[in-house]
């Protein structure tokens, strides 16, 4: 959403694109063998949301909103074979989500390169479970799944809506990409994660394409690594990390071309019985990085058939970015779902966004966003 890219070449390490033509050649032999195990049982969950949206701003049209998605795996030796599989409509001209980048984390998360809705294969990749409780996951995966999840705050199907409340947006993730992670298990509540991966993912690339995917020899691509300690308890969660993203990024100040964006970030969240609360705080390098620091709070109460939540947010811009018209972005949100039976999800849902995207002129929309939204979840077990 932040993300600032240059337009100079750079050369990559040698090791990194060693690893990655290793993570490619893995990936297209599992692709390749696929069909062997379409025969086998798998499990598979998934599920459809609908959302509506509308804004007080009579510049930006309600938009109504369709995903679906279906996760399948394999048993495969000692590990897991696993496959996302997800389908998005196309996001209206001027509506919510085009407008407000903030104000709808499902949508638009499958697009081609004109920006209408498809179907994909998001992920697809092998877990390989070893000895001394580690783990190692190649192929094409999601990464910000393994160090940015949190227990309320992260599915934007059935909890909060807003992208503010689903990920930290001062971490460079990139989309859906080629990559490893590996995970330790120290012990049975202090988890080591680490990962390696393409700095492009599916929809970084230009023509938003598998081909563009797996070019490990572009020269505008770089790497993307993250760190990160959990510790996880039946209450409580913490966990730290850090990053770095090396594709060339251009300065803020239009002085430089070959910068690199790192940061650190920390994500802590607690929960008893009906209640749960979760802290996410996040810093990037402040001279690539418009979203420079990020502090985000929500609140989750859960009463069966009931679940409420609440949530406000702070993205703060940089200060080396030139005079103009950026602005800090406060984001709240409140959503109330309720369960019509095991499988189905009615949630009504408000937000605020002061400043989307970090711009606080009127060109495309009041600087001052009040949305109201109704989301129907129809799940598959």
């Amino acid at each position: 959403m932040y993300k600032m890219k240059s337009i100079i070449k750079h050369d990559n390490l040698a090791n990194y694109r060693k690893l990655f033509f290793t993570v490619t050649s893995v990936f297209i032999s599992l692709l390749i063998t696929f069909p062997c195990f379409a025969f086998t049982q798998p499990t598979f969950s998934g599920g459809a949301t609908t959302t509506f949206q509308s804004s007080n701003d009579t510049r930006i049209k309600s938009e109504l909103t369709v995903s679906v998605d279906l996760i399948l795996n394999w048993k495969i030796g000692n590990g897991e074979l696993y496959t996302y599989i997800e389908a998005n409509s196309s996001p209206k001209n001027q509506g919510v989500s085009s407008i407000l980048p903030e104000a709808n984390a499902d949508a638009g998360s499958s697009l081609d390169k004109d920006r209408s809705g498809r179907v994909q294969i998001s992920e697809f990749a092998y877990r390989l479970f070893m000895k001394n409780s580690q783990t190692l996951t190649l192929g094409l995966l999601d990464v910000t799944a393994y160090f940015d999840q949190s227990r309320i705050a992260s599915d934007e199907n059935s909890q909060f809506l807003g992208v503010s409340f689903v990920q930290n947006p001062t971490i460079e993730f990139p989309d859906y990409t080629l990559g490893i992670v590996y995970e330790n298990y120290l012990s049975q509540q202090t988890i080591l994660r680490a990962a390696l991966t393409s700095s492009n993912g599916i929809a970084d690339n230009p023509n938003v394409s598998y081909s563009q995917l797996v070019d490990i020899t572009d020269k505008d691509k770089g790497a993307f690594t993250i760190l990160s300690l959990s510790n996880k308890t039946e209450k409580w969660l913490f966990r730290g990390g850090i990053w770095s993203h090396t594709e060339a990024h251009g300065s803020l100040d239009e002085n430089r071309l070959n910068e690199k964006n790192y940061g650190a970030y920390f994500l802590s969240g607690y929960r008893e019985g009906k209640h749960g609360i979760n802290l996410r705080l996040g810093q990037s390098n402040e001279n690539v990085s418009l979203a420079h620091r990020f502090f985000g709070l929500s609140y989750q109460y859960n009463k069966t058939p009931f679940v409420f939540g609440a949530g406000a947010a702070k993205i703060f811009f940089s200060d080396n970015v030139p005079s103009g018209t950026w602005a800090n972005t406060y984001h709240f949100e409140t959503y109330l779902r309720y369960q019509i039976n095991h499988r189905l999800y009615i949630t009504a849902d408000i937000q605020q966004l002061i400043n989307s995207n970090l711009d606080s002129s009127n060109t495309l929309r009041d600087h001052h966003q009040n949305l109201l939204g109704l989301r129907l979840t129809y799940l598959i077990e």
